[in-house]
């Protein structure tokens, strides 16, 4: 005969091998022997422990990448991913980005031509599409892509062929600049180092 031992409790998590036998001890009725992929609740109930999702592709794959987490706050953690030259930051189960630009249009091209006024990209930046409409959008959406070109202040060009794909048809959301944004930050000029002069001769004292 078969019996069923109810365990309403499980707040001691697992015990150590040396425990396995000693049924006499007070957490034997209360551990684990084994508890994996799972969170002991402080209750003394039991959790499955969350997986995992994607939310982005290393920026280069072809190099070493190290995930650094850190937590400025209670309320605000990040992740950091270290790459060669380069550092990104992700938080809220997406990365953070700059500022949204709206897309006014999209060309139909084996680089595609981007539109979006003032634009301020510069040849090897990372670019966030989404917001596009329609079957268009189905294919670029929720995706980033290299900055190949730079046409002008309001257009640039991206490392996707778009040749074979539908026309563009609008955007929505994002930004309208009606003016170039700030250039970046010049780095101070730092001066050489200047050799201390030899301290002034002292004499001894005394009636010399």
């Amino acid at each position: 005969m078969a019996y069923r031992l109810a365990q309403p409790s499980f707040s001691k998590g697992e015990i150590a091998p040396d425990l396995y036998g000693r049924f006499d001890v007070d957490a034997y009725a209360t551990a684990l022997r084994k508890a994996r992929n799972v969170f002991v609740l402080k209750y003394g109930g039991l959790m499955k422990r969350p997986g995992t999702r994607l939310v982005a592709e290393v920026l280069d794959a072809t190099r070493p990448i190290r995930l650094v987490p850190f937590q400025f706050s209670i309320e605000q953690a990040y992740a950091l991913e270290m790459g060669h030259g380069y550092m990104r930051v992700a938080a809220a189960g997406g990365l953070v980005l700059n500022q949204e630009l709206a897309i006014t249009g999209i060309t139909n091209e084996v680089q595609a031509k981007v539109t979006a006024a003032y634009h301020g990209y510069s040849v090897g930046n990372m670019v966030y599409l989404s917001g596009i409409d329609g079957d268009l959008g189905d294919q670029l959406n929720n995706r980033f892509f290299p900055v190949v070109a730079v046409v002008d202040a309001n257009s640039f060009r991206v490392g996707i062929d778009t040749s074979a794909m539908p026309a563009f048809t609008g955007a929505t959301g994002g930004t309208v600049r009606t003016e170039a944004p700030p250039a970046d930050p010049v780095d101070p000029v730092i001066p050489d180092p200047v050799n201390p002069s030899d301290p002034p001769s002292t004499g001894g004292g005394g009636n010399g």
